[in-house]
């Protein structure tokens, strides 16, 4: 085989650079509808555990469900403070949390596996449906957050949450595809729950940040899920 001459190198660094920005352009040009934003924050009791429930509101768009597709790793990664409301300095951090949901299509079998991690969290599933997967990737539920025993009775609290997309930059082609590619110009602005306050070891209903999303239907879709794993 003879070598590669330098013309056909430059046509192919040619090539695939018009690749690149043909893809580029591409996504830059589907913009999301809505800006994706947290919603739905609510927060209980476990046990001892301070637990808190979200909605990533509009988290998808026709790019990042079409990587998705085409094998590209997704993570949405949620970070979650609780915080003691003081009135002279700065709101106190009394626990907080970073939770990985991530999705990656397996085209052989053609199944999303999709895990959750974090401190106290670890959940695998591995399903066919595509709206299953996006509800998961969309949605916390039951996050541990902090010890019961650090809030007191007399004092104010809220929650708040950010999230971020991150996408497997190192996997050939996709380091070269993706290059330029604003997934990780994907970010939402820090949401909060309404004031909280401990009243016979027991908190308020639920408050929420923003209007609910609707109901995706649990009964329909679980229906698919091949595997499942929960700890």
């Amino acid at each position: 085989m003879k070598p590669w001459t330098t013309f056909q190198t430059k046509r192919i660094k040619t090539s695939l650079l018009a690749l690149t920005l043909g893809l580029t352009l591409c996504l830059s040009s589907a913009a999301f509808a809505a800006d994706p934003a947290i919603v739905n924050i609510s927060v209980g009791k476990s046990g001892n555990l301070v637990t808190m429930d979200a909605t990533l509101a509009d988290g998808f768009n026709d790019s990042i469900l079409e990587a998705i597709e085409s094998g590209v790793p997704m993570t949405f990664t949620y970070h979650i403070e609780l915080r003691q409301m003081e009135t002279l300095w700065l709101d106190k951090l009394i626990g907080s949390a970073a939770i990985e949901n991530t999705v990656q299509y397996d085209s052989l079998k053609k199944v999303y596996r999709f895990s959750s991690s974090g401190k106290n969290v670890k959940r695998k599933v591995i399903t066919r449906d595509k709206t299953l997967y996006q509800k998961l990737m969309l949605t916390l539920e039951s996050i541990p957050i902090a010890s019961a025993y650090k809030l007191k009775p007399e004092d104010n609290y809220y929650v708040r949450v950010k999230a971020d997309l991150e996408t497997d930059r190192l996997w050939f082609p996709f380091n070269y595809l993706l290059f330029f590619v604003p997934f990780n110009d994907f970010k939402t602005a820090w949401s909060k729950s309404s004031p909280l306050k401990i009243m016979d070891s027991d908190f308020p209903e639920e408050s929420f940040a923003k209007s609910p999303q609707p109901d995706v239907g649990d009964s329909k879709v679980m229906n698919h899920v091949i595997r499942s794993f929960n700890r």
